[in-house]
C-alpha cells in the first residue's frame, strides 16, 4: 500500500523533515507534488476559501485519485509536517488491523475535543480503533479505502466547497456523515506545530486565513446535520466525548511542554519512476 506525502516543489525543508520522519519508522513513501496556490486551479471553489485552502484540498484530491486508480484496497495520505510516534511503522506496513467496514481511519490527533464510540476494537500493544462520531480537525495523516476515495472524487468533481478536513472529518458535512470513519487511539501522528520546541515548520495553509463566523441559519443547519448523522449511523447512544485523542510515544527529539504532557498520558496505553506531479517512492536510509 502507498504512503503518499503531499509536498510543494519549493518546500525543500519540509521534504527533508518528512523524509527523516519516515526513516525513523522504517517505511518508504511516495511524494505527491502539491497544488501551488500561486497557479491556476483546475476546479472552481467557494469564495470563502483562501487560495492556500483551495490548493490544499486539491492536493488531497490528487492523492485520492492515485488511491482510486490503484490496485490496493487502502492508501494512506500524509502532509509534509507530520510527526510520527515510534510505533507508527507497524500500522503503515501491515493493514490487517483495519476494520473491514472502514472507509477512513484517522491516524492523527489534533488535540481537540471529539466524540468516539464506546466499543473499541483492540489491535494490540495498547492500541485500538473506535468509530469516530464527532468532528476532528486536521489532515496530517489518514488511511482511506479505494472506494471512499472514489466517492470523494465524485463529490468534488465540479467544485471545491470546503477544506479537506471538512469533507473527511466534519460531522456536519454529508460526505463525512455517509462515510464509515474510525479513529486510531492513541494516534500515531500529529502536526509538527504541536511537537517541535524550536523552529516549527510554518503552516502554508492557515496563515492569514479569514475567520468565518457562522450565522443563525448555518448554526441550525449544523445541528440538523449532526442529528441526521447520529440517526444515519446509529450513534445516538453508545458514544462518549473525549478531551483529546492521545498521541503515541514519540521518538527522542525536541518537544514542547504540551506535547510532552500528551505523550505521558498516552504511555499507559502502550506495551513495554516519476510522472507529472508525482515522484517515485522514497526509500529512506535507516539510521544505523
Amino acid at each position: 500500500m502507498n504512503c503518499l506525502v503531499i509536498n510543494l516543489d519549493r518546500s525543500v525543508d519540509r521534504l527533508a523533515h518528512i523524509t527523516s520522519e519516515f526513516a525513523k519508522i522504517g517505511v518508504a513513501f511516495e511524494r505527491v507534488s502539491a497544488v501551488d496556490a500561486s497557479h491556476e486551479f483546475p476546479l472552481p471553489a467557494s469564495p470563502h476559501l483562501t487560495k492556500s485552502q483551495i490548493a490544499c484540498s486539491l492536493s488531497h484530491r490528487k492523492c485520492w485519485q492515485i488511491i482510486a486508480d490503484g490496485a490496493d484496497q487502502y492508501g494512506t495520505v500524509f502532509e509534509d509536517d507530520a510527526v510520527f510516534s515510534s510505533d507508527a511503522g507497524r500500522f503503515l506496513s501491515d493493514y490487517s488491523w483495519v476494520p473491514v467496514d472502514a472507509d477512513i481511519v484517522k491516524l492523527e490527533t489534533f488535540f481537540e475535543k471529539t466524540r468516539i464510540g464506546n466499543r473499541q476494537i483492540e489491535i494490540g500493544n495498547g492500541y485500538a480503533v473506535a468509530r469516530l462520531v464527532g468532528s476532528h480537525s486536521g489532515t496530517a495523516g489518514y488511511l482511506i479505502s479505494r472506494s471512499a476515495a472514489r466517492k470523494l472524487l465524485h463529490h468534488t468533481r465540479r467544485r471545491i466547497s470546503g477544506v479537506a478536513d471538512h469533507f473527511l472529518f466534519d460531522a456536519t458535512c454529508l460526505t463525512c456523515i455517509l462515510s464509515r470513519n474510525y479513529q486510531l487511539t492513541p494516534a500515531i501522528c500529529t502536526q509538527a506545530q504541536f511537537v517541535h520546541l524550536q523552529s516549527p515548520l510554518a503552516t502554508l495553509i492557515q496563515i492569514n486565513a479569514p475567520h468565518w463566523t457562522k450565522g443563525p441559519i448555518a448554526k441550525i443547519r449544523s445541528e440538523f446535520m449532526k442529528a441526521f448523522g447520529h440517526c444515519w449511523n446509529g450513534t445516538l447512544w453508545g458514544t462518549r466525548k473525549v478531551g483529546f485523542i492521545t498521541l503515541g510515544q514519540l521518538s527522542p527529539g525536541p518537544r514542547n511542554e504540551f506535547s510532552a504532557c500528551v505523550c505521558d498520558a498516552a504511555r499507559p496505553l502502550l506495551a513495554g519512476g516519476a510522472t507529472q506531479g508525482r515522484t517515485a517512492p522514497h526509500s529512506p536510509q535507516l539510521p544505523g
